[in-house]
Formats: C-alpha cells, structure tokens, sequence
C-alpha cells in the first residue's frame, strides 16, 4: 500500500482533504445489501476528498482542491430521501489539505499549477475560500467545458462558484479543451469527459514509468467489475461508462499505476487479469 510514489524523477503524493458521507443511493446499481462492509454505523459511505502533489525538476502541481475549510451540514431533506434514521452530523467535511501539504514541507505559495480535474465542490474548495486566494502563486487550470455546466448556473452564493469566480477576477484562471495538453514536464491532460463534460484525467510520465490520476472517472472500487454501477452526480451516464472501460481496459494487466480521488485509503492502484480484473496495490 502506497500513498506516495516515484515515476522516475517525478514523485506524486496522495493528500486528503477530508472526507464526504455518502448516502447508498448516490451509487445507483450498486447493492450494498450485498456489500453492508461498505456502509458505516452512520448508515452512510465514506470517501476521501482527495488531493494530488506532483513534484517534477523545476515544477510543482497539485491536483484538485478538496472542499475547503468548511464542513457542510447534512441536508435534512437528503436524510430524510435516503431513509437514514440518524444521518452524520455533515456530508462533507473539509479543512485538512493545508495540514497535509506542510506535512511534505510544501507551503500554498509553493505550487505553480492547480489543476482542477473538474469543477465539483469537493474539488475546488480551496481555490478561493472567502474569495481570496489561496495559492498564491498558482496559475488555476480547469476543463473549459465545466464553466458553463457548473459554475454559470450555480447560485451567486455557491462556494465553488465564489472561489472560480473570484480566480476569473484574479486572472489566474485557464480553461483548456483540447483533448491532450501538456500541463507540466511529462504531465499531460486527458479529456475524460462524461462525470462531467470537462472532466479531464493526468497522465505522468518520467524515466519509462508511467502513473495516471482518474479524477471521478472512476468513482468505485467496485465499477471495475460491475459496469452497471454508476455514481448520481455524472452528468452523462452512458458517456461516463464509455470513458470508464476505456481507461480501464487501458490499464489492465500493465504496471501502471492510478491514483483515484475517492477511493478509500488514496492507495496507488494497477489492474491485474490473472483472475478477471482486480485491484492490487501499485
């Protein structure tokens, strides 16, 4: 099990920036009755709001932005749709990626590129808390396609859209929409669309290794083997599914390693064939 590891001279490292409590009914097709290990106390599943630090000769990226410094209190209505008799006291909880860059001695003002895989609000929290800043130095990347499906038609209040909004203000923002763009020295962005229309995938490269970081293409653990599993908040189902064996299929009996936001533990993953495709640990 690895959090961190080295694609040759390039290192990337798996942070947290909290967690989120997701009901079972956000995983359509997925029969938790059949899995109750997944489902805590809370009668909820819980996944990381993860974060990626990639660090090259001469450059600093990181990957997604968490959801910020504020916890989201869980919505009664939701509890109350989901049947959860004593739901957790938040849906998301936020606050920890600060914490975890210093704890790899990086410091907000360190990091020359944010790359947003996409534009949900537990990927962009710290983007701008409060509309200010809070990488200093970072020129924010994002899919150009995101913009007009998630942060145009949000509410003026919405957190996402106050911290983009107040990016666009700054002039650090730029949207690409390219299929493949060079990010940094052998990181490259791959339109990955479908969660969301300008979802995009990394691929890392460096010393003939290579890694990927998936964003929410894959959402599950268990969507490797069921492809009839989705996840509520895809934009486009049937399109997520396509990208989804796409990169699985991909992948599958290499020794490529993937980093995946939400699974459980951040550990790098490769897909093994011996006996169907299974998760190993990279």
């Amino acid at each position: 099990m690895a959090t961190s590891i080295e694609v040759g001279t390039i290192r990337i490292t798996a942070l947290s920036d909290g967690a989120s409590h997701m009901p079972p009914m956000f995983y359509p097709g997925l029969d938790f009755e059949a899995h109750p290990e997944l489902l805590e106390g809370d009668g909820t599943y819980h996944i990381p709001a993860g974060c990626y630090l990639i660090q090259g000769e001469g450059f600093t990226v990181l990957v997604d932005a968490g959801s910020g410094p504020d916890s989201i209190p869980f919505p009664a209505e939701l509890a109350a749709a989901a049947g959860l008799d004593a739901a957790p006291e938040f849906i998301a909880e936020g606050g920890r990626l600060p914490a975890a860059l210093a704890a790899t001695g990086v410091a907000p003002g360190d990091i020359g590129t944010l790359f947003l895989t996409h534009l949900h609000g537990d990927h962009v929290g710290w983007v701008a808390p409060g509309g200010k800043l809070f990488f200093p130095n970072a020129e924010i990347v994002y899919g150009a396609a995101d913009w007009d499906a998630l942060i145009a038609p949000a509410p003026a209040d919405d957190p996402a859209r106050l911290g983009m909004e107040a990016a666009k203000a700054a002039g650090v923002l730029r949207a690409i929409d390219a299929p493949i763009m060079e990010i940094a020295p052998g990181v490259t962005a791959l339109h990955a669309p479908g969660h969301t229309p300008g979802h995009y995938a990394l691929r890392i490269a460096s010393g003939g290794q290579e890694a990927y970081l998936l964003g929410d293409a894959v959402h599950h653990p268990l969507q490797l083997g069921d492809t009839g599993i989705s996840f509520l908040m895809d934009a486009d189902p049937e399109h997520a599914l396509r990208t989804r064996e796409k990169l699985l299929a991909r992948f599958a009996g290499t020794e490529v390693a993937l980093g995946i936001d939400h699974f459980p533990g951040l550990d790098f993953k490769r897909i093994t064939v011996d006996d169907g495709r299974r998760w190993t640990d990279a």
